[in-house]
């Protein structure tokens, strides 16, 4: 038997800042396929399978991992090349940013 997660498919992002977002939650395969095909991301290959173009950027960069640092993390994380630290104003800021962007989106 297929299990996706929580029977569910109502939730909230309210407690995370993000308001009135028209969320997608625990989709089956099935429907992720369709959304990506009706929203135009994605192609159906001649074999039935959902094609994706990602673009030039793939993955992640290893230079692009970030760390608040604060009294919880100072002597905990390895800082150097792969750990680079993130002042914390500077995250509250982006996150505020993230946030009313993602606010009354699908």
């Amino acid at each position: 038997m297929d299990n996706y997660g929580l029977s569910t498919k109502s939730i909230s992002l309210e407690n995370l800042g993000i308001k009135d977002a028209n969320i997608k939650y625990q989709l089956s395969p099935d429907e992720l396929h369709d959304i990506t095909i009706a929203k135009g991301q994605g192609v159906e290959s001649d074999t039935g399978a959902l094609a994706v173009n990602t673009g030039e950027f793939t993955g992640r960069s290893p230079q692009d991992r970030f760390i608040v640092r604060d009294s919880i993390t100072e002597d905990k994380v390895w800082w150097g090349k792969v750990n680079l630290p993130f002042d914390s104003d500077k995250f509250d800021a982006l996150y505020k940013k993230v946030t009313e962007y993602l606010s009354g989106k699908e």
